[in-house]
Order: C-alpha cells, then sequence, then structure tokens
C-alpha cells in the first residue's frame, strides 16, 4: 500500500520498492527469432554472476514479491537458473521463467519442478509447423511441442502447482492461428494459454498498426512498482524497454533500493507526472500495453505472481471482447484461417 499511495500521491520518491525485479540471467541464447532485439543488436553470451544476483535478492529481500530471471538469452543455457530458482523461494520470493522449451529435457524438467519455482511460460510462436519454425529459427516444431508436453506430463504426476503458460506472440504470419493454437494447448497441466501482442513491431513481421505512438493518459506504473531491469555487469534500468538508455545506476556499486530512488529516477518519475517526456524517447516511443486505470490501481494491491497470472487472461477479453482494458490499442480479432486445424 506505501507504493500504491506514491503513485496516487504523485510522489517521487517511492518507499517498499521495487516489488518486481527482472535480472538477466544470460545473454546466451539458442535460437534466432526475427521479432527478437537479438536481430539488430549484438548481446554479450555471458551469465550473470552468481554473486551479483544473490546481492540483489538479499538485499531486496524485506521487499521484493516477484523476480524472473530475464534478458535476452535463454534462461536454461545458464547452468545455475535451478540454483538461482532455489535462493529465491528460500528468501520466500516467488520467482517465474520464460523459456522456448527447447531445451527442456527429463532431468531439466525434474529440477523445474522440485526446486521451488512458482510462474512458468513456454515461447511457442505457431499452431503450425510453417509458422512456429519461421518465427522461431533453429528449433523444430514437433520435437520442441513433445518436449513441453512431457514437461505437461510430469507435472501433472508429480502434482505441481507450478503456474504453467503456453504463450504465442500474434505476428503477421500466424495471427490466423489464435484458435488453432488455444485448442492445440487445451491440455491437462497447462493454466493458461496467452496470445500477447508484439511490442517491438519490426518491419515485415509484427501486424502493422498506425506509427503515430498515442499519449499515454497516466504515469507509466513501471516507474512506482517495477519491474526494474538489471542487466548482467549490474547496470540498472528503469525498466526492460529502456536497456538501450543510460542506466540508472549499479547494482554492484549501490543497492538497488537507493537507484530505485536516486535523482535520475525521481526526474524520470516527474516527467511522467507532468506528462513531459519528450527528452526520454524509450518512453515516447514504447509500444508496451498502457493498461487503464481501474487496472493500474489493481495491480498495485495485488501481489505480483497474481498480477502475473492475471494479465492472460486481461488480454484475451481484450482481443475476443473489445473490452477496454488497455488504453489506444487495436483489439481486433483476427480472421481464422480456414487451413489451420485445431
Amino acid at each position: 500500500m506505501v507504493i500504491f499511495r506514491s503513485y496516487v500521491g504523485r510522489k517521487t520518491v517511492v518507499r517498499g520498492g521495487p516489488k518486481y525485479v527482472l535480472l538477466e540471467a544470460t545473454g546466451k541464447c539458442n535460437l534466432f527469432c526475427p521479432m527478437c532485439p537479438r536481430e539488430l543488436v549484438h548481446f554479450e553470451p555471458v551469465d550473470i554472476p552468481m554473486p551479483l544476483f544473490q546481492k540483489v535478492i538479499e538485499e531486496a529481500r524485506d521487499y521484493l514479491e516477484f523476480t524472473v530471471p530475464y534478458g535476452a538469452g535463454e534462461p536454461l543455457l545458464n547452468k545455475r537458473i535451478f540454483e538461482m530458482v532455489r535462493f529465491c523461494r528460500e528468501r520466500h520470493i516467488r520467482i517465474g521463467i520464460s523459456t522456448n522449451g527447447t531445451l527442456n529435457n527429463p532431468d531439466r524438467n525434474r529440477q523445474l519442478l522440485e526446486s521451488g519455482l512458482d510462474y512458468i511460460i513456454f515461447a511457442f510462436d505457431g499452431a503450425t509447423k510453417e509458422s512456429y519454425e519461421k518465427y522461431r529459427k533453429g528449433a523444430k516444431f514437433e520435437e520442441t511441442r513433445d518436449k513441453i508436453q512431457e514437461f505437461l506430463r510430469m507435472k501433472q504426476e508429480k502434482h505441481s502447482k507450478i503456474f504453467t503458460i503456453v504463450q504465442m506472440v500474434r505476428l503477421k504470419d500466424n495471427a490466423g492461428e489464435v484458435d488453432a493454437f488455444r485448442k492445440m494447448w487445451n491440455l491437462p497441466g497447462v493454466d493458461q494459454v496467452r496470445i500477447k501482442e508484439d511490442e517491438l513491431q519490426f518491419d515485415g513481421v509484427g501486424i502493422p498498426r498506425p506509427r503515430e505512438i498515442q499519449k499515454r493518459q497516466n504515469p507509466c506504473h513501471y516507474l512506482w512498482q517495477g519491474p526494474v531491469y538489471i542487466h548482467h555487469d549490474g547496470n540498472v534500468f528503469p525498466c526492460c524497454y529502456m536497456w538501450r538508455g543510460e542506466p540508472l545506476g549499479n547494482a554492484n556499486q549501490q543497492p538497488v533500493a537507493e537507484i530505485w530512488n536516486n535523482e535520475k529516477m525521481q526526474r524520470l518519475r516527474q516527467a511522467h507526472l507532468d506528462r513531459k517526456i519528450e527528452a526520454y524517447p524509450d518512453c515516447v516511443n514504447c509500444h508496451a500495453p498502457k493498461p487503464r486505470l481501474p487496472v493500474i490501481l489493481g495491480s498495485f494491491v495485488i501481489n505480483s505472481l497474481a498480477v502475473r497470472k492475471w494479465i492472460p487472461v486481461f488480454e484475451k477479453l481484450s482481443l475476443l471482447f473489445k473490452i477496454s482494458v488497455f488504453e489506444h490499442r487495436a483489439v481486433e480479432p483476427p480472421k481464422a484461417d480456414a487451413n489451420v486445424r485445431g
């Protein structure tokens, strides 16, 4: 509630947070995806040092609700990912990961299921071999599908409560597969099927949208509650959409709580409060979903894991029923492809 009061009270100093942190587990990836920033920018193929990960979690344990080892790479390529999960859970901090599923095998599945992981996303961008292998270059449709299904079977056998999402980013050549994708993953062990809108909008890949970016109606709630994004070298950014800009500070040198309220961060919050964000191009051009005020306020009073669980529900309502959950967001449902089978 302290963070909630800071947001509604238009305060630039925010105590008791951030409650949600993203730490770049690794810059390594085994796939090449045309909608990923890796196609345009070189990411160092290194893992976050375990001492830095532990330092951030230890310093933040009194206020942190949820963390995701997240970045430009595939988290299962970091051999200490299971240790990271256990480290967080031993400190009663919820943790989730997003994976492409290509590296899953019975041993990794067992470690994921036994480590205490709370939440997992399997990114699987298509209901057909053609679209999936176009958007997940280097992966094989049947092979990855079988690996995810094997994880789901083991989850059922072990009566695991890991909240499991299978996710498709809706792009130009898979937009007609939404219904088939939902049917394909209507399986025991799948808690939500998520259709995620493309946020990067690379030419030739994404579904064309108006070039004009609509001004946001409310200050960005990420700046008050997180997720703050921490690079493998310790550089701290206001959010994962601002990773190309100037860092706020470095977590190797200062506690994240101090960086979270330093002069740079206060100036950024004030710019959002004043609706004068021209000095922040990443904010001006941000394609991230912008929830309406009631949704924002609700996110402050619900724990971060619950918010993550509800995101696919809100997106489904917005996409299928044109419910006004987001500001200025196209929600036209795609036309089904008659050639796609469930």
